[in-house]
């Protein structure tokens, strides 16, 4: 099967040093008890700061056999996943991609494994991997949501949301205003942008003044309370 054309798109913002930024392939061991893939793309800092770097995990939504039949490619290996992880290293912070068999308790035993010794993890994550990250997100120090498919459930975790105002996805901006007017009448931790002119995958498909800010605004999120 070949590969749908949107496995192939990069994200939309560029910054120096990316495309070099060094991963090491290594494994976490499932909900259920077996190892599942994933790759560390190492944060690229300052040759004096010798403490950890804070994770951010690129969440996989999706069952990766379901996903990789569908798509043509696992999401370890769509362009947006390794230019996203990219990003986030050649930001400062380490980004991890993983596989799964279970999304939701697959997600959560990668964090637990990851933030073992007190280490600080954030999430990424974008459309239809919303779900599973917002469940997660309960288990995160923050998580930054791309124009979010999103459920009944909403983790005390800080989140930054974008919104793409002209998201073409039925429903979807309907049950995420819902869920934004939510946080904000009960006072949590969130922080919102609106981008009006935005279709839905805007990170890959709108190339804009605006999309750029939305993404730098999202790792200077993550950097803030990474404390990265």
């Amino acid at each position: 099967m070949s590969r749908h054309e949107v496995t192939t798109r990069r994200v939309l913002y560029k910054i120096p040093g990316m495309r070099s930024v060094p991963t090491t392939d290594d494994s976490f061991i499932g909900a259920d008890g077996q190892p599942l893939p994933i790759r560390v793309y190492e944060a690229i800092r300052p040759r004096t700061d010798t403490t950890a770097s804070p994770i951010v995990v690129l969440v996989e939504g999706y069952p990766s056999a379901g996903f990789q039949k569908h798509m043509g490619c696992t999401f370890m290996e769509m362009e947006w996943t390794i230019s996203m992880a990219q990003l986030v290293a050649a930001s400062g912070v380490t980004a991890v991609t993983h596989s799964n068999r279970d999304p939701p308790p697959d997600a959560r035993a990668l964090l637990r494994h990851l933030g073992a010794g007190g280490r600080r993890v954030g999430i990424w994550a974008v459309s239809g991997h919303g779900p599973v990250a917002l469940e997660a997100a309960a288990s995160a120090t923050c998580a930054v949501l791309i124009n979010p498919v999103t459920k009944d459930f909403y983790p005390e975790t800080p989140l930054y949301i974008a919104r793409a105002g002209k998201d073409e996805t039925p429903g979807l901006n309907v049950a995420l205003d819902a869920l934004m007017a939510r946080a904000i009448a009960e006072n949590r931790p969130i922080s919102v942008v609106n981008h009006a002119d935005a279709p839905h995958a805007f990170d890959l498909c709108h190339a804009s003044e605006m999309t750029r800010f939305v993404l730098q605004q999202g790792l200077a999120f993550l950097r803030l309370y990474l404390r990265a």
